[in-house]
């Protein structure tokens, strides 16, 4: 790989283009404010051909904001991924966050080589470090109390689920982890945190200080979060919409708040580094 673009992101993108010109790749930028002084990194104020002459189109994590244009947080934009894809030349690996059809019918449409990099499993073990580091951070800001000799509920025990678990166990808090599969309850007994299946949540939501939710499901419905304590505190990390109804939440008065892209607010320079990792990881799939 000689050049590379990068389109819009947040944070974790200014620190991946400074990690790939540092080893002598070209990176072309469109959509990131904050300037980055390098010889190997050139901005471009619009959309462009020269801008995606590269081997590499990199675009946002997640890659679509909520309404329906790429994720640029540095600027006010609108920009439709239709704009960008038909300026990527036939061929082109891209690699994304957030899978939907639109990126799957563009991808097909060009001819080009699309990578979802949430699906690459060594992208979502390790991006659920600083997630779950987040996490904390999140909910030490919202209370006024430790998390050692909380009770803590964590709800759903996959790749975040499993790490957050064992942070928070690791703190002091009296864990608690809600799972559907028999096989995740046995791994939950064995760690040593107490394990309860998805049926039997309403028999802990009240014991309950803090509630984190990784299920990107409708988990926490108004029912559920009737029965939760009006001091606890809420913390979504699913995927939108998330898990809670925060409609209800907010009509019952309770602290709820869906918590997305957290590495590349609390941790972007190691969040940049797995990406780096596993967008070589996708390219020599692509080539093979």
């Amino acid at each position: 790989m000689d050049k590379l673009t990068i389109i819009g992101g947040d944070n974790r993108q200014k620190h991946l283009a400074l990690i790939l010109a540092d080893r002598g790749i070209t990176v072309k930028i469109y959509g990131i404010k904050a300037p980055l002084h390098h010889k190997n990194i050139f901005y471009y104020p619009a959309l462009s051909d020269e801008l995606f002459d590269s081997e590499v189109i990199m675009l946002p994590i997640p890659y679509k904001n909520k309404n329906g244009g790429l994720n640029i947080t540095d600027f006010d934009w609108h920009v439709k991924p239709a704009a960008v894809f038909r300026l990527i030349k036939p061929g082109s690996v891209v690699i994304y966050g957030m899978k939907d059809q639109e990126i799957i019918d563009l991808s097909k449409q060009h001819s080009l080589k699309c990578f979802n990099i949430v699906e690459e499993e060594c992208f979502s073990i390790l991006n659920a470090i600083p997630t779950a580091e987040g996490a904390i951070q999140r909910a030490m800001e919202k209370t006024d109390f430790t998390l050692h000799g909380s009770r803590i509920l964590v709800l759903g025990f996959g790749r975040i689920g499993k790490v957050l678990s064992r942070m928070l166990w690791g703190i002091g808090a009296k864990v608690t982890v809600a799972a559907r599969k028999k096989e995740a309850l046995i791994w939950i007994e064995e760690k040593g945190y107490k394990g309860i299946h998805l049926n039997e949540l309403d028999s802990v939501l009240n014991k309950q200080n803090i509630i984190f939710n990784t299920i990107p499901a409708p988990i926490l419905d108004r029912n559920k979060l009737e029965k939760v304590k009006k001091d606890c505190i809420i913390i979504d990390l699913a995927s939108r919409p998330g898990g809670v109804d925060f409609q209800a939440a907010a009509e019952l008065g309770l602290s709820a708040s869906l918590d997305l892209s957290l590495p590349g607010i609390v941790a972007p320079k190691t969040a940049a580094e797995i990406i780096c990792r596993v967008t070589y990881d996708i390219l020599k799939k692509a080539y093979l």
